[in-house]
């Protein structure tokens, strides 16, 4: 049996070679790097807020510590209950499983734009039952009994040759996409364990703050009873029971207030974690504050270009932009496209294997755009724009990634410093009012003396925990600033859909971004 006429594989392979070896209209995008940052003059972070000598202080304590890596940058904290909400929040955080759908949406996307650069070939089969109008053909003597018609066969639809580069523009756009996705899910995870971390900080610090208001009013209850004693016993009067009664109830009356700001932070640990209220109350446990670490090496500014995911995904999305010019000005010049079919048809069931009912058509068909009313030059005028967008809101994170970076530094300094100073003045308060209530047992100060003392030393108590906590907070800050916290989970691969595939696939909370249940059943 002859074969049949169908393009030769020589054909189709100059075909294939038209679409790879063709043009490439517009321009390549370039790569973002620190010259257009505005930061390759700058050899080390120097805050501005801080003074020489702090900013010297700060290089040599990072410097004496040594370089460190970010991946896990929460394990200095030396908290196991942290490490425990931050791996539940890998698993169940929503905005995780959000960032992992949108990776997949732009997987898909790019398996539809590399589909374009191919031929869509379809099969088929029909059936029809045909009869002729009598009265316009019997007069011709032509038989017009119903008769069948058999018939299969492929189809090429209309495929257009890429001359101008305009599919693989499209192509180049969609992988960029995706690397933005996946840039897009890193920049969630950094978030996610900042915010968990930051969280949990505060809830240790209001329980800190609630311990110290505890027992400042128990020292209070104390004094007050003291003062009911010495009234009774005729050496205090009733203005001093008064006023130590006035003080306990304002000092018990704050305790509310803290409360309500633990039940807030608890639930936003909660959303952050994917979990309720309750499972965050059992996780949680008696706890401290945690301790800072002593210092942090912010590396060299340069470095922040490939270490921060969110500058990524937005220099990827100009490279995005940048091609989509490519594909609008392709749009300016002819189309070259071909389209073919073969099918074998028979009036009989029993002919569709008799090769001589075969029947093809193949080839090529050009288009030229002649008039489209100015579409394509705004269309290209367009994309141009959209470029120019995408670079300036690489810019804007770029200037406020490098601002965030410098007042973290500065902050952690700082508040380190100020958490120094209060231990030492907390210290001191304590041992003042210890000296206090022994005088006023003795009678050698007044019951006002005392009380300031005991309001004095609460505050004292209420703002170191509270400079404890900024400083752990501050820590937290620069580490996120820096862009640390993703790639144990998302390393970078050279390929954007094996970079996809690893990123989705390593992701704790994969699983549970496709089913609901598997989140469950994780923990």
């Amino acid at each position: 049996m002859p074969c049949p006429m169908l393009p030769s594989r020589s054909t189709l392979i100059l075909a294939a070679s038209a679409c790879v070896g063709g043009c490439m209209m517009g321009p390549d995008a370039p790569k973002l790097a620190t010259p257009d940052a505005g930061i390759a003059e700058r050899e080390s972070w120097m805050p501005s807020a801080l003074t020489a000598e702090e900013a010297a202080a700060a290089r040599a304590a990072a410097d004496a510590q040594g370089a460190e890596e970010l991946v896990a940058w929460w394990t200095r904290f030396n908290d196991s209950t942290l490490d425990r909400l931050i791996a539940r929040a890998d698993r169940s955080n929503a905005d995780l499983g959000q960032a992992l759908s949108r990776v997949r949406v732009a997987q898909a996307q790019m398996g539809v734009a590399e589909a374009d650069l191919w031929p869509d070939i379809a099969g088929g089969a029909t059936y029809d039952r045909i009869k002729q109008n009598f009265s316009q053909l019997a007069a011709q003597g032509v038989d017009t009994e119903p008769y069948s018609v058999w018939a299969y066969g492929l189809a090429m639809g209309s495929w257009e040759i890429d001359l101008w580069g305009r599919i693989r523009r499209m192509i180049e756009a969609a992988n960029q996409d995706l690397r933005a996705g996946v840039d897009d899910l890193r920049s969630a995870l950094v978030s996610v364990r900042a915010g968990v971390a930051t969280t949990y900080v505060e809830l240790r610090t209001l329980e800190a703050r609630m311990k110290a208001l505890d027992a400042s009013v128990a020292a209070m209850q104390q004094t007050a009873d003291l003062a009911s004693q010495r009234f009774t016993a005729g050496t205090a009067t009733q203005l001093e029971v008064n006023r130590t009664r006035a003080n306990l109830e304002a000092e018990a009356a704050q305790l509310p207030g803290l409360r309500s700001s633990y039940a807030q932070a608890l639930g936003q640990m909660a959303q952050l974690c994917g979990t309720t209220v309750d499972e965050v109350a059992r996780e949680l446990g008696p706890g401290a504050i945690p301790a800072a670490p002593v210092a942090i090496d912010a590396g060299i500014p340069a470095q922040l270009l490939e270490r921060r995911p969110d500058l990524r995904a937005a220099s990827e999305r100009y490279s995005a932009a940048v091609s989509r010019i490519g594909a609008a000005e392709a749009s300016k010049w002819p189309t070259l496209s071909l389209s073919g079919n073969f099918y074998i048809s028979a009036t009989d069931f029993s002919g569709l294997g008799d090769w001589a009912n075969r029947a093809y058509s193949f080839g090529p068909s050009l288009t030229v755009p002649v008039f489209t009313a100015g579409r394509i030059d705004a269309q290209i005028a367009s994309a141009r724009a959209q470029a120019e967008l995408a670079f300036n809101a690489w810019r804007s994170v770029l200037i406020r990634a490098v601002a965030e970076v410098d007042s973290s530094i500065a902050g952690t300094v700082l508040a380190a410093e100020s958490r120094d100073r209060f231990d030492r003045a907390l210290a001191s308060a304590v041992d003042t009012e210890r000296l206090g209530r022994m005088q006023y047992q003795n009678g050698t100060i007044t019951l006002d003396h005392l009380l300031d003392l005991q309001d004095e030393l609460y505050s004292v108590q209420d703002a170191e925990a509270q400079a404890r906590g900024l400083a752990a907070q501050s820590a937290v800050a620069l580490y996120r600033a820096l862009g640390g916290g993703w790639q144990d989970v998302a390393p970078l691969q050279e390929d954007a859909m094996k970079d996809a595939a690893k990123a989705t696939g390593s992701s704790p909370a994969s699983a549970a971004s496709r089913d609901p249940s598997a989140a469950k059943e994780s923990r």
